[in-house]
């Protein structure tokens, strides 16, 4: 994947509300922020007139990752408590040439990781 690309991680769980969506997003963003992913960010929203504060994309992280060598792992690391605590919590991430992979709770088991983590990382290289 080029250093330049962003992926954009979006979080969907229909068993919570907007404002827990959005804990958990931060949650989120600050536990990739402390590993080597490169620049790890809140997508935002483009601002509105009258509008205070950072408008921000609900359950949307921005991520630009850099090194290829076990990033799929390590996110898909990152995400399990979170696919273990919400499991009908899915994960898209998309590119800016439109390709997208879903993650999805049953397919972050012990069982499927290893087959998984191979098909993402072709995902974040092509």
């Amino acid at each position: 994947m080029p250093k330049s690309e962003d992926v954009s991680l979006h979080l969907r769980c229909p068993d919570l509300d907007d404002s827990r969506l959005q804990s958990v997003t931060y949650d989120l963003t600050r536990s990739l922020q402390e590993q080597s992913f490169g620049t790890v960010k809140l997508a935002q929203e483009p601002v509105q007139p009258g509008m205070k504060g950072d408008p921000v994309t609900i359950g949307t992280i921005i991520l630009t990752l850099i090194g290829s060598g076990g990033v799929a792992v390590k996110l898909i690391d990152n995400l399990r408590p979170y696919f273990e605590r919400k499991p009908k919590l899915s994960v898209e991430l998309s590119r800016p040439d439109g390709k997208k992979f879903v993650l999805e709770a049953e397919s972050i088991s012990t069982k499927q990781l290893r087959e998984t983590s191979q098909m993402l990382n072709r995902f974040l290289e092509s």
